[in-house]
Protein backbone atom coordinates (compact mmCIF):
# COMPACT_ATOMS: atom_id res chain seq x y z
CA UNK A 1 0.00 0.00 0.00
CA UNK A 2 3.04 2.32 0.84
CA UNK A 3 4.41 1.83 -2.63
CA UNK A 4 0.28 2.88 -4.23
CA UNK A 5 -0.80 -0.91 -4.78
CA UNK A 6 -4.10 -0.26 -3.37
CA UNK A 7 -5.83 -3.46 -4.49
CA UNK A 8 -3.17 -5.70 -1.42
CA UNK A 9 -6.24 -6.48 1.19
CA UNK A 10 -5.55 -7.25 4.98
CA UNK A 11 -7.43 -10.01 6.19
CA UNK A 12 -8.30 -11.06 9.73
CA UNK A 13 -10.78 -12.60 11.45
CA UNK A 14 -9.49 -11.78 15.07
CA UNK A 15 -11.68 -9.00 16.95
CA UNK A 16 -8.52 -7.85 18.92
CA UNK A 17 -6.45 -4.28 18.24
CA UNK A 18 -5.22 -6.14 15.39
CA UNK A 19 -8.15 -7.23 14.13
CA UNK A 20 -9.53 -3.79 13.76
CA UNK A 21 -6.08 -2.06 12.43
CA UNK A 22 -6.45 -4.43 9.69
CA UNK A 23 -9.95 -3.45 9.38
CA UNK A 24 -9.20 0.42 9.43
CA UNK A 25 -6.23 -0.31 6.59
CA UNK A 26 -9.23 -2.12 4.61
CA UNK A 27 -11.25 0.31 4.71
CA UNK A 28 -7.95 3.21 3.94
CA UNK A 29 -7.26 1.61 0.74
CA UNK A 30 -10.70 1.45 -0.32
CA UNK A 31 -10.77 4.77 0.22
CA UNK A 32 -7.01 5.60 -1.30
CA UNK A 33 -8.21 3.31 -4.54
CA UNK A 34 -11.22 5.34 -5.36
CA UNK A 35 -9.36 8.76 -4.91
CA UNK A 36 -6.57 7.77 -7.23
CA UNK A 37 -8.79 6.72 -10.04
CA UNK A 38 -10.30 10.06 -9.74
CA UNK A 39 -6.98 11.15 -10.14
CA UNK A 40 -6.02 9.65 -12.93
CA UNK A 41 -9.60 9.92 -14.62
CA UNK A 42 -9.21 13.77 -14.02
CA UNK A 43 -5.80 13.71 -15.36
CA UNK A 44 -6.90 11.61 -18.28
CA UNK A 45 -10.00 13.91 -19.47
CA UNK A 46 -7.97 17.31 -18.91
CA UNK A 47 -5.60 16.02 -21.16
CA UNK A 48 -8.10 15.45 -23.63
CA UNK A 49 -9.48 18.60 -23.21
CA UNK A 50 -6.50 20.38 -23.76
CA UNK A 51 -5.13 18.30 -26.61
CA UNK A 52 -8.63 18.49 -28.64
CA UNK A 53 -7.56 22.78 -28.94
CA UNK A 54 -3.98 22.38 -29.21
CA UNK A 55 -4.00 19.71 -32.16
CA UNK A 56 -6.22 22.11 -34.09
CA UNK A 57 -4.30 25.34 -33.34
CA UNK A 58 -1.11 23.33 -33.72
CA UNK A 59 -2.12 22.44 -37.37
CA UNK A 60 -4.17 25.95 -37.86
CA UNK A 61 -0.24 27.59 -37.43
CA UNK A 62 1.92 25.01 -39.00
CA UNK A 63 0.01 25.47 -42.65
CA UNK A 64 0.11 29.07 -42.07
CA UNK A 65 3.92 28.45 -41.83
CA UNK A 66 4.23 26.10 -44.83
CA UNK A 67 2.23 28.53 -46.79
CA UNK A 68 -0.76 26.15 -47.08
CA UNK A 69 -2.94 28.43 -45.42
CA UNK A 70 -3.43 32.11 -46.22
CA UNK A 71 -2.88 34.45 -43.66
CA UNK A 72 -6.40 36.10 -44.23
CA UNK A 73 -8.64 37.46 -41.24
CA UNK A 74 -10.66 34.25 -41.13
CA UNK A 75 -7.41 32.10 -40.51
CA UNK A 76 -6.45 34.48 -37.24
CA UNK A 77 -9.84 34.47 -36.52
CA UNK A 78 -9.94 30.66 -35.87
CA UNK A 79 -6.80 30.81 -34.45
CA UNK A 80 -8.30 33.01 -32.11
CA UNK A 81 -11.47 30.85 -31.31
CA UNK A 82 -9.05 27.95 -30.55
CA UNK A 83 -7.17 30.01 -28.19
CA UNK A 84 -10.04 31.58 -26.59
CA UNK A 85 -11.16 28.05 -26.12
CA UNK A 86 -8.19 27.09 -24.09
CA UNK A 87 -8.35 30.15 -21.81
CA UNK A 88 -12.16 29.15 -21.02
CA UNK A 89 -11.29 25.77 -20.05
CA UNK A 90 -8.20 26.48 -17.73
CA UNK A 91 -10.39 29.25 -16.33
CA UNK A 92 -13.30 27.03 -15.44
CA UNK A 93 -10.66 24.20 -14.15
CA UNK A 94 -9.41 26.84 -11.53
CA UNK A 95 -12.88 28.07 -10.46
CA UNK A 96 -13.84 24.35 -9.97
CA UNK A 97 -10.56 23.71 -7.98
CA UNK A 98 -11.10 26.87 -5.74
CA UNK A 99 -14.98 25.69 -5.56
CA UNK A 100 -14.38 22.32 -4.44
CA UNK A 101 -11.15 23.36 -1.84
CA UNK A 102 -14.15 25.61 -0.36
CA UNK A 103 -11.76 28.79 -0.98
CA UNK A 104 -14.52 30.72 -2.47
CA UNK A 105 -16.34 32.66 0.40
CA UNK A 106 -19.76 34.06 -0.83
CA UNK A 107 -20.41 37.09 -0.38
CA UNK A 108 -24.53 37.62 -0.67
CA UNK A 109 -26.47 40.63 -0.64
CA UNK A 110 -30.02 41.81 -2.04
CA UNK A 111 -29.36 41.52 -5.80
CA UNK A 112 -32.55 42.49 -8.32
CA UNK A 113 -33.28 39.36 -10.65
CA UNK A 114 -34.10 40.82 -13.57
CA UNK A 115 -30.98 43.02 -14.02
CA UNK A 116 -28.46 40.10 -13.35
CA UNK A 117 -30.70 37.82 -15.80
CA UNK A 118 -30.73 40.32 -18.78
CA UNK A 119 -26.73 41.07 -18.30
CA UNK A 120 -26.06 37.23 -18.51
CA UNK A 121 -28.68 37.19 -21.35
CA UNK A 122 -26.82 40.19 -23.54
CA UNK A 123 -23.42 38.35 -22.81
CA UNK A 124 -24.49 35.22 -24.53
CA UNK A 125 -26.34 36.46 -27.39
CA UNK A 126 -22.82 38.43 -27.87
CA UNK A 127 -21.59 34.86 -28.92
CA UNK A 128 -23.05 35.06 -32.14
CA UNK A 129 -25.13 31.90 -31.66
CA UNK A 130 -28.38 31.75 -33.92
CA UNK A 131 -30.67 31.63 -30.96
CA UNK A 132 -33.13 33.67 -29.50
CA UNK A 133 -32.98 34.06 -26.10
CA UNK A 134 -35.74 35.49 -23.66
CA UNK A 135 -36.00 36.36 -20.55
CA UNK A 136 -39.00 36.67 -17.62
CA UNK A 137 -38.29 37.69 -14.07
CA UNK A 138 -42.09 37.77 -12.27
CA UNK A 139 -42.52 39.87 -10.12
CA UNK A 140 -40.19 42.53 -11.89
CA UNK A 141 -38.63 43.59 -9.04
CA UNK A 142 -37.96 40.22 -7.42
CA UNK A 143 -34.86 40.15 -5.64
CA UNK A 144 -32.84 37.33 -3.84
CA UNK A 145 -30.46 37.10 -0.78
CA UNK A 146 -27.30 35.65 -3.06
CA UNK A 147 -23.85 36.25 -4.53
CA UNK A 148 -24.37 38.37 -7.44
CA UNK A 149 -21.41 37.15 -9.27
CA UNK A 150 -21.43 33.64 -8.41
CA UNK A 151 -24.86 33.64 -9.40
CA UNK A 152 -24.24 35.49 -12.96
CA UNK A 153 -21.42 32.46 -13.17
CA UNK A 154 -24.32 30.20 -13.10
CA UNK A 155 -26.45 31.74 -15.48
CA UNK A 156 -23.55 32.43 -17.63
CA UNK A 157 -22.94 28.54 -17.89
CA UNK A 158 -26.06 27.45 -17.70
CA UNK A 159 -27.63 29.68 -20.98
CA UNK A 160 -23.92 29.09 -23.11
CA UNK A 161 -24.68 25.16 -22.44
CA UNK A 162 -28.62 26.01 -23.52
CA UNK A 163 -27.43 27.72 -26.44
CA UNK A 164 -24.98 25.36 -27.87
CA UNK A 165 -27.35 22.71 -27.89
CA UNK A 166 -30.17 24.29 -28.91
CA UNK A 167 -31.06 24.47 -33.41
CA UNK A 168 -30.62 27.36 -35.72
CA UNK A 169 -33.51 29.42 -34.60
CA UNK A 170 -34.71 28.00 -31.60
CA UNK A 171 -36.01 29.82 -28.68
CA UNK A 172 -33.81 29.48 -24.99
CA UNK A 173 -35.82 31.25 -22.38
CA UNK A 174 -34.47 32.15 -18.84
CA UNK A 175 -37.40 32.90 -16.39
CA UNK A 176 -37.32 33.88 -12.37
CA UNK A 177 -40.08 33.56 -10.24
CA UNK A 178 -41.08 32.83 -6.09
CA UNK A 179 -42.51 28.99 -5.88
CA UNK A 180 -43.52 26.99 -2.84
CA UNK A 181 -40.88 28.97 -0.57
CA UNK A 182 -38.26 29.34 -3.02
CA UNK A 183 -36.38 30.54 -5.30
CA UNK A 184 -37.04 29.04 -9.12
CA UNK A 185 -34.30 29.78 -11.63
CA UNK A 186 -34.95 27.70 -14.96
CA UNK A 187 -33.51 27.74 -18.36
CA UNK A 188 -34.49 25.75 -21.34
CA UNK A 189 -33.81 24.89 -24.45
CA UNK A 190 -35.11 23.64 -27.62
CA UNK A 191 -32.64 20.68 -28.66
CA UNK A 192 -32.85 17.24 -28.64
CA UNK A 193 -33.53 17.19 -24.50
CA UNK A 194 -31.07 14.77 -21.74
CA UNK A 195 -31.91 10.79 -21.42
CA UNK A 196 -33.09 10.14 -18.18
CA UNK A 197 -30.11 8.16 -16.84
CA UNK A 198 -28.06 11.12 -17.69
CA UNK A 199 -29.91 13.52 -16.13
CA UNK A 200 -27.54 13.54 -12.73
CA UNK A 201 -24.59 12.53 -14.33
CA UNK A 202 -24.55 15.99 -16.62
CA UNK A 203 -23.50 17.52 -13.57
CA UNK A 204 -20.52 15.81 -13.26
CA UNK A 205 -17.07 16.91 -14.02
CA UNK A 206 -16.43 16.31 -18.06
CA UNK A 207 -19.47 14.33 -18.29
CA UNK A 208 -21.30 14.73 -21.56
CA UNK A 209 -24.52 13.23 -21.97
CA UNK A 210 -25.88 11.73 -25.21
CA UNK A 211 -24.24 12.41 -28.38
CA UNK A 212 -27.05 14.08 -29.82
CA UNK A 213 -26.56 16.96 -27.65
CA UNK A 214 -22.64 17.44 -27.95
CA UNK A 215 -24.19 20.33 -29.85
CA UNK A 216 -21.98 21.97 -33.01
CA UNK A 217 -18.93 23.50 -31.01
CA UNK A 218 -18.91 20.70 -27.81
CA UNK A 219 -18.58 22.47 -24.33
CA UNK A 220 -15.72 21.49 -21.65
CA UNK A 221 -17.71 19.71 -19.95
CA UNK A 222 -17.51 21.75 -16.52
CA UNK A 223 -19.80 24.53 -16.88
CA UNK A 224 -22.23 21.98 -15.25
CA UNK A 225 -20.58 21.13 -12.74
CA UNK A 226 -19.41 24.77 -11.83
CA UNK A 227 -23.44 25.38 -11.67
CA UNK A 228 -23.68 22.43 -9.17
CA UNK A 229 -21.24 23.67 -6.95
CA UNK A 230 -22.25 27.54 -6.55
CA UNK A 231 -25.82 26.18 -6.01
CA UNK A 232 -24.87 23.61 -3.16
CA UNK A 233 -22.85 26.54 -1.84
CA UNK A 234 -26.04 28.85 -1.58
CA UNK A 235 -27.86 25.97 0.05
CA UNK A 236 -29.81 25.33 -3.08
CA UNK A 237 -30.51 22.50 -5.67
CA UNK A 238 -30.09 21.95 -9.40
CA UNK A 239 -31.25 19.36 -11.75
CA UNK A 240 -32.26 18.99 -15.39
CA UNK A 241 -35.64 18.31 -16.14
CA UNK A 242 -37.90 17.62 -19.79
CA UNK A 243 -38.86 20.39 -21.08
CA UNK A 244 -42.64 21.32 -21.60
CA UNK A 245 -43.49 20.81 -24.33
CA UNK A 246 -40.75 18.63 -25.70
CA UNK A 247 -38.48 18.55 -27.35
CA UNK A 248 -35.83 20.33 -25.10
CA UNK A 249 -34.36 20.24 -21.36
CA UNK A 250 -35.05 22.70 -18.51
CA UNK A 251 -32.10 23.19 -15.84
CA UNK A 252 -34.24 24.22 -12.63
CA UNK A 253 -32.12 25.58 -9.87
CA UNK A 254 -34.02 26.25 -6.54
CA UNK A 255 -32.99 28.69 -3.98
CA UNK A 256 -33.36 29.40 -0.63
CA UNK A 257 -35.78 32.52 -0.20
CA UNK A 258 -33.81 34.56 2.45
CA UNK A 259 -37.21 36.77 2.62
CA UNK A 260 -39.05 34.49 4.21
CA UNK A 261 -36.11 32.92 6.38
CA UNK A 262 -35.54 36.42 8.07
CA UNK A 263 -39.06 36.30 8.19
CA UNK A 264 -39.28 33.26 10.53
Amino acid sequence: MACGNYSRRVTTSSRDEVGELARAFESMARDLAAVDAERRRLVADVSHELRTPLAALQALLENLADGVTPADPETFETALAQTRRLGRLVTQLLDLSRLESGVVPLERRPTPLGPLLEQAVRETEASGRDVVLRSDVRPPELCAEVDPERLHQVLSNLLDNATRHSPAGGVVTVSALRSDGALRLAICDAGPGIADPDKERVFERFARADPARTGREGGSGLGLAIARWVVDLHGGVIRAEDADPPPGCCVVVELPDGRRREHA
